[in-house]
């Protein structure tokens, strides 16, 4: 089900991993409740999955995928669990399309968060592609993707989250300005 090249791995079950060195023209399921269809990424763009662990990843091909939910809603793609739910389910109704623009390809472009599911990170990787850094300018700094969720749930994108060793090596620590500290809402206890 997955493209070529393409790997799934979980770490102590929270994350699913997918990377592939060709997303474009894929649709990437998270359960039943979430469709990605990626329009234009980088080839080593990696999508990184923080949520419940007993969401399945599923891809196809973009033009098969309506059939696809239509067909595994309710079996492969839970929730809804069983095919009665399924026929009740009012299915993936609000619909964003999302470009995501990025000035560094060594640190996540962002994340997509999903209300009340978890966020997916969104990572233009160009190392193993031998792109020099004045290549890397000429490159298109734009990732478009279109989000597909149940109609009360928000999507929004946000700075990425460092998370683990590969936030470690991006994230820089910085204290407020005076500026800041001052507008930064007061907690007295």
């Amino acid at each position: 089900m997955f493209p070529k090249g393409c790997q799934v791995s979980s770490k102590n079950g929270m994350v699913g991993k997918f990377n592939s060195d060709g997303l474009n023209g894929f649709s990437i399921f998270w359960g039943g409740l979430v469709r990605i269809d990626v329009l234009k990424v980088l080839p080593e763009t990696c999508l990184t999955f923080y949520g419940p662990k007993k969401l399945p990843i599923h891809a196809v091909p973009t033009h098969e995928a309506d059939e696809f939910y239509k067909k595994e809603l309710g079996v492969l793609l839970t929730p809804p669990t069983g095919k009665d739910r399924a026929g009740e389910w009012r299915g993936l109704e609000t619909v964003q399309q999302l470009q995501i623009n990025f000035e560094d390809a060594e640190r996540p472009a962002s994340d997509v968060a999903i209300s009340g599911l978890g966020w997916i990170t969104i990572e233009p990787r160009r190392e193993s592609l031998g792109i020099s850094e004045s290549n890397f300018s000429e490159t298109t700094k734009q990732l478009d993707i279109v989000v597909h969720v149940p109609k009360p749930v928000e999507i929004f994108v946000r700075p990425s989250i460092p998370v683990g060793k590969a936030g470690a090596e991006w994230y820089q620590y910085r204290e407020l300005t005076e500026k800041e500290e001052e507008i930064r809402p007061k907690w007295y206890f």
